[in-house]
């Protein structure tokens, strides 16, 4: 394999298929497995961006591979790469095992190639990691690594200056150097997410190594970027106003074009794919939304989209919506029930709001209403999660008519680097285990289940209430789902033994912990849990569904138009 850049994207656990864990409920709302295979967007714009500057980039999804076999051998796939530079994703904290034991081996197999770190975990942490791991030689920081990455590229042929890269942390001696946080576009124009990259790649590397997730074939799912950066302040938010501010130098939000957003969505309609549409539209000015539904609406949009909304919108948008694209789900996080947690967790709107939301929403035609609560905030107790549940069987008994999917989980398994609640837990309700980026690495390390990866408790709730309480809530979560027909009985069964597996196996991993190793039984039990969800249906997040035969025959002809230009 031969490249200028390579870009990996490492399992969260580097050496998950040699040791038994208890991965439990962590990935249950986000398409990837506990394995978080799936890697950040900005590889995609990355490595387009690089291509138009005549520069050859490989996505290597080393994470998927792994999972999907467990005779491929990492190591000896590296050994057989040819590039200029590596670059790993340290975007999420939850990579940091992952990436630092990926770091390690690019170093140990190509010594003279340098290691590129990047993302917004590796941005809080830069200058520890290039202080305690010497096989990291660069971390680029910041939100918008695009440009810069071409300016390190060029300076790694010798053809400029690593002084004058922007947002470039390295080495020079034993010496950190960090130049200045200064690329911050405050428009994103020069951003494409150009998904017809990744189907190139696979054409062209004959390999699947660009897949963005485990079941991206079956349930495919593509993001649509409309900003950079964060009008809220949530405090345990790592993509809050507060840390773009302090981790990415982002002290004002970056929207995209209206056009540039609706072109990606077009894009994406010509795979016949739904398309998630990240960001608020109706944050940032009330117009910037409107214009991209007035855009949407010329275009007549025919794929599922779905929208996610920081806050109930004001009067008449969620009609505008309706009036614009046929076809659309509906995102919010209310985190808790109890409007009073809610609060104090930077969400400032009443239940009465939610409710007034979910109205106007179903009475305009909302396929779908996905409410997300949290287990584990700043604040929370017993009563508060009993409290949630309770709103939550009401809102479904009350809105039967249409199709309102309540879900819960913990909020897990890291405090987000940067986030107020990180900086300061005390002020806000939390216990912090992990302050350093080796302090999260060691609770990986040395964890056999999600709760040794928990890195806090709050002063309400401990480690094993918080386990407790989210397989009690999802439990009953999942028999109210049941009774009002929204998963079916052999899925709450499903649910049931699930929960009961995992419970059980924490008792054993507690019971057998001095020993250091469980029996080859429950390592079994423990990878039946690595793909499944374990606490929802994963239909309730399939978009996809009535899409896939249109899907698969649009790869196959893209595909086929790759071969025979002129059909």
């Amino acid at each position: 394999m031969k490249a200028d850049l390579i870009l990996l994207h490492p399992p969260s656990i580097f050496d998950f298929r040699e040791r038994p864990i208890l991965w439990g409920p962590i990935n249950d709302l986000i398409p990837s497995t506990p394995v978080f295979e799936m890697y950040p967007i900005g590889f995609v714009s990355i490595a387009s961006t690089l291509e138009k500057q005549g520069y050859r980039v490989r996505i290597v999804n080393l994470a998927l591979r792994m999972l999907n076999s467990k005779s491929f051998d990492p190591e000896r796939y590296i050994k057989k790469m040819q590039a200029e530079a590596f670059g790993i994703d340290l975007h999420w904290m939850p990579h940091v095992h992952g990436a630092v034991n990926l770091a390690k081996m690019c170093k140990r197999l190509h010594e003279n190639v340098p290691v590129i770190m990047g993302g917004l975990s590796a941005s809080y942490f830069h200058r520890e990691i290039l202080e305690s791991l010497p096989e990291v030689d660069f971390v680029l920081r910041g939100d918008s690594t695009e440009r810069p990455m071409v300016e390190l590229m060029e300076a790694i042929s010798g053809e400029g200056k690593l002084s004058d890269v922007p947002n470039l942390s390295y080495r020079e001696g034993s010496r950190v150097v960090i130049n200045p946080l200064s690329y911050v576009p405050d428009n994103l124009d020069d951003f494409r997410l150009d998904y017809e990259y990744m189907f190139r790649s696979i054409i062209k590397t004959r390999s699947l190594d660009a897949l963005p997730f485990y079941e991206f074939l079956e349930r495919p799912i593509m993001a649509v970027l409309t900003r950079k950066g964060c009008e809220s302040n949530c405090i345990a938010c790592g993509g809050s106003s507060y840390a773009y501010s302090r981790v990415c130098n982002r002290h004002s939000v970056a929207l995209r074009r209206p056009e540039m957003v609706v072109e990606d969505i077009l894009k994406i309609q010509e795979f016949n794919s739904p398309a998630f549409v990240l960001g608020d539209l109706a944050m940032g000015g009330e117009g910037y939304g409107r214009r991209v539904l007035e855009l949407l609406r010329r275009e007549r949009v025919d794929i599922p989209l779905v929208f996610e909304f920081f806050t109930p919108p004001p009067r008449g948008f969620i009609r505008e919506l309706a009036r614009s694209v046929g076809d659309f789900t509906i995102e919010m996080s209310p985190e808790s029930g109890d409007p009073e947690v809610r609060a104090k967790i930077g969400r400032n709107y009443s239940n009465a709001q939610l409710e007034k939301m979910l109205r106007s929403a179903f009475s305009a035609g909302c396929r779908q209403f996905d409410l997300y609560f949290m287990i584990g905030l700043g604040g929370q107790t017993r009563e508060s999660v009993d409290f949630t549940i309770k709103l939550a069987r009401r809102l479904v008994e009350e809105y039967s008519h249409g199709r309102l999917i309540p879900f819960i989980s913990p909020y897990a398994p890291f405090l987000d680097p940067g986030s107020i609640a990180f900086e300061h837990p005390e002020l806000h309700g939390f216990v912090k285990y992990a302050s350093s980026l080796m302090d999260h690495y060691s609770l990986l390390q040395n964890g056999l289940t999600w709760k040794d990866f928990l890195s806090y408790r709050t002063t309400h709730l401990s480690r094993d209430d918080i386990v407790n309480l989210s397989y009690d809530s999802a439990l009953r979560l999942a028999r109210i789902k049941a009774e009002a027909r929204l998963i079916t009985g052999e899925k709450l069964a499903e649910i049931e033994r699930g929960i009961a597996i995992s419970r059980q196996m924490i008792q054993l991993v507690e019971h057998h912990r001095t020993q250091g190793t469980l029996g080859e039984e429950q390592v079994g039990e423990s990878l039946y849990e690595l793909r499944e969800r374990l606490m929802i249906d994963r239909r309730e997040l399939d978009w996809s569904q009535g899409l896939r035969v249109k899907w698969m025959l649009s790869i196959f002809i893209k595909f086929l138009r790759s071969f025979l230009p002129g059909l």
